[in-house]
């Protein structure tokens, strides 16, 4: 009997997959690992991760404070 799963092709740089895959050992939503660039994901998953891999992205970001910004032109 075939098994059906309903799912979503993620294209992603290679570093995004590797977080991906990080976070697919907590949630195990990954369905295919494809190659270097695409993954199969379940469907319903498709929030949860953008939410999870928006907040991994903006911890990894610097952002200059508006102190920072005066510091550098008053220099």
């Amino acid at each position: 009997m075939v098994k059906a799963v309903k799912g979503v092709l993620v294209e992603c740089d290679s570093t995004v997959k590797q977080i991906v895959l990080n976070l697919n050992k907590r949630s195990n939503f990954v369905i295919e690992d494809l190659d270097e660039t695409h993954l199969f994901i379940e469907a319903s998953s498709v929030p949860q991760l953008r939410y999870e891999l928006d907040k991994v992205l903006d911890e990894n970001s610097y952002t200059i404070s508006n102190e920072e910004k005066d510091t550098r032109h008053k220099s």
